[in-house]
């Protein structure tokens, strides 16, 4: 048994990345005020929109807590969860009525994903600076 090499071989592991805390409170309480304008108008569509806030802002917290990103990595993640939103709202029109074909409702889910999600980032910045 002389000569024979004992020692554990260490794993190799990632570091374990967190979260951003301030684009997480940022894009929830960004979220939450314009959920609670939402709610007045359709509570049903402010609890959709909670659960993606919710989803969406950890998402962003955590491709933000990186150290740096690439052109790639930045690009998506902005792209991701606006890609959601549009798939989102394109399954809410989906269920308007019987729905209407597939084309309009995504075109709808465009229509309305876009000028939300830009809100809800544009208030999130503001709420940082």
């Amino acid at each position: 048994m002389a000569g024979m090499n004992t020692a554990v071989p260490r794993a190799t592991t990632r570091a374990r990345v967190g979260l951003n805390g301030p684009i997480l409170t940022s894009n929830l309480v960004a979220g939450c005020f314009l959920l609670l304008v939402l709610a007045f108008l359709s509570w049903p569509l402010a609890v959709m929109g909670a659960v993606y806030v919710a989803g969406a802002s950890v998402f962003l917290a955590a491709a933000y807590a990186e150290p740096s990103l690439t052109r790639r990595q930045e690009a998506a993640a902005w792209v991701v969860p606006w890609l959601a939103a549009v798939a989102l709202w394109a399954w809410v029109a989906a269920g308007i009525e019987g729905g209407a074909p597939w084309l309009l409702n995504a075109w709808f889910g465009l229509v309305v994903a876009t000028p939300c999600y830009l809100a809800w980032q544009l208030l999130a910045l503001d709420g940082m600076t």
